[in-house]
């Protein structure tokens, strides 16, 4: 997997965590963990500006895309969707 990502290794990486709120509406949250890409023993983590690091689960690094400019991505250079549970508690760091 580490030869696949490396062309990730350092770059600016946007981990947008995408919850489903309501099935019937189709109505989702997102929420972003931004920082810097490492690849650290074979597998892709994102390491933010306080030190946070946050490995990439494997079934998501195949859908790992470059920034297509979208407002929420901000300044990234890639991003990648991570489904997150519905019991998970979504939190801003704001």
């Amino acid at each position: 997997m580490s030869d696949s990502l490396a062309y990730l290794e350092g770059k600016r990486l946007c981990v947008v965590f995408v919850q489903v709120v309501d099935q019937a509406t189709e109505r989702v949250r997102l929420q972003c963990f931004r920082g810097r890409a490492n690849i650290e023993r074979g597998r892709l983590v994102v390491v933010d500006q306080n030190g946070t690091v946050f490995p990439v689960p494997s079934s998501a690094t195949r859908n790992v895309l470059p920034s297509d400019g979208t407002k929420i991505l901000r300044d990234a250079e890639y991003f990648v969707l991570v489904k997150a549970d519905e019991g998970i508690d979504l939190v801003s760091s704001n």
